[in-house]
């Protein structure tokens, strides 16, 4: 069986034929991170909404398949080298939501020291579909806010401006 981690991020470079390249204190200095572009995709017939630097570099990625996954470049230092648990929040406005899954320093398909968190079904695989979707709305009416996100962790953050991907989420939601 293949590791999540390595089946996810090697899902992500090959859906976009990009590896991810960040680190958080150079890639993400305030002024440069906002002249990056969102985009919406599909791979596989499956979407995949992203954030990505003015290089090309996935900052953040959400999309459904097998599963519902969150990608995010992690903002701060995870405390051990390795795979770890954490959680992250992305906030929008006076909306919030927390994240828990995993940070790891990524695999074959990312420069060494590249921090990435992962999440799998928004942290409920087991959830009745009522509530799944209940959930999944929430996540996307967060993204779709119009009002620029912040992904912190740690007391370390950063901001990505609002999403601008023509119909992104009537196509997303269409799908998943």
């Amino acid at each position: 069986m293949i590791k999540r981690a390595t089946l996810t991020l090697g899902i992500a470079a090959v859906v976009f034929g990009l590896v991810f390249g960040l680190g958080v204190s150079k890639a993400l200095a305030a002024g440069d991170v906002w002249k990056g572009a969102w985009k919406f995709q599909m791979s596989q017939d499956q979407p995949w909404l992203g954030y990505y630097d003015p290089k090309g570099k996935t900052v953040f990625l959400i999309g459904c398949g097998n599963h519902f996954e969150v990608l995010a470049v992690y903002p701060a230092t995870p405390k051990q080298d390795g795979r770890q648990g954490t959680t992250i929040t992305i906030a929008s406005g006076k909306t919030q939501m927390d994240f828990a899954g995993f940070v790891d320093v990524g695999s074959e398909h990312t420069p060494p020291d590249v921090k990435m968190f992962d999440q799998a079904d928004l942290g409920f695989p087991d959830l009745e579909q009522d509530k799944w979707r209940a959930l999944e709305n929430r996540v996307l009416e967060l993204l779709d806010s119009g009002q620029p996100l912040t992904i912190s962790a740690e007391g370390k953050s950063y901001v990505l401006p609002p999403v601008k991907a023509p119909r992104w989420r009537t196509r997303f939601q269409k799908i998943c």
